[in-house]
């Protein structure tokens, strides 16, 4: 199992160097036989030159025939994946609710944008800085399902610190693009300890927001 795992990393990882290529999945059947592979690429392209690609890259490097009839290719155009995020109005706070049982602690954040509301959520322990990163989590958790498939965002970094005097929460985060990765980074004040829970997805929203407005004014 755990050598079907890497291959099937070393795999979609080769295929995504691949000129064209925006995101590769590659899918095994229980006997460890590659039954599927999935391609996103740009019009660079035809997908029948990059079936051909695929398969000589996949015999050169790891000697595995692929038969064509197991690659599908979809086709974007990558003006469109760039600028998706940038077309839609920026996210918000729409709610966030904690609850404590027997010591386990579950956040549910929802998020708006636009006519639409999008929810994550976390359990854990209810210890140390848990309720801060639990709020972070489930903030992630909604994001995801509010950017879609095409978008991976997850926490590199969650901090407290002063600036200028004031309690902040800063966030850095990664964000992978089809054809990219960015470092995102946000900070949010801390106006009372009741709100440091807030403050901590404010701050993952002015990274994620940020984003948002540069791609517009670009």
């Amino acid at each position: 199992m755990r050598d079907m795992i890497e291959l099937k990393a070393e795999l979609d990882k080769l295929m995504c160097g691949l000129g064209g290529v925006l995101a590769a999945k590659t899918v095994f059947g229980d006997g460890g036989e590659i039954i599927e592979i999935h391609i996103l690429s740009d019009l660079t392209k035809t997908p029948k030159q990059l079936v051909r690609d695929i398969q000589s890259a996949v015999m050169a490097t790891f000697g595995l025939e692929i038969d064509y009839r197991l690659i599908s290719v979809a086709q974007i155009n990558n003006s469109m994946i760039t600028s998706a995020i940038a077309s839609e109005p920026r996210i918000i706070i729409h709610r966030i609710l904690i609850s404590l049982e027997a010591g386990n602690l579950e956040t549910t954040v929802t998020l708006g944008r636009g006519d639409q509301t999008f929810t994550g959520s976390c359990k854990g322990p209810s210890v140390g800085r848990n309720r801060a990163y639990a709020a972070a989590a489930a903030c992630m958790d909604a994001l995801r399902t509010c950017m879609g498939p095409l978008y991976s965002i997850s926490l590199l970094d969650l901090q407290r610190t002063m600036l200028a005097g004031e309690d902040c929460i800063a966030a850095a985060l990664s964000f992978v693009e089809p054809d990219r990765e960015t470092t995102l980074y946000g900070i949010a004040p801390i106006k009372s300890p009741e709100t440091e829970v807030q403050a901590v997805v404010m701050a993952v929203l002015s990274a994620v927001n940020r984003l948002i407005t540069k791609s517009r004014k670009n």
